[in-house]
């Protein structure tokens, strides 16, 4: 990833519908709780990121550039 950027999931808004895996799986994927994680080194692209991020239904994911 070219830009760099901080993702974060908070954890308490999280309720596990897997939606950004299956969107940006390079960068999130659910941890032993079924919550979401942001991936060591993500390798999604910054549009993918951003789409996942604006498709948790419940905003859970936050973006800081």
């Amino acid at each position: 990833m070219k830009n760099i950027m901080e993702i974060k999931v908070i954890r308490e808004k999280c309720i596990g519908c897997g939606t950004c895996v299956a969107l940006a799986g390079g960068t999130f994927e659910m941890d032993e709780e079924n919550i979401a994680v942001v991936k060591d080194g993500p390798t999604d692209d910054k549009e993918t990121i951003q789409m996942a991020t604006d498709s948790c239904p419940t905003q859970a994911i936050e973006i800081e550039e």
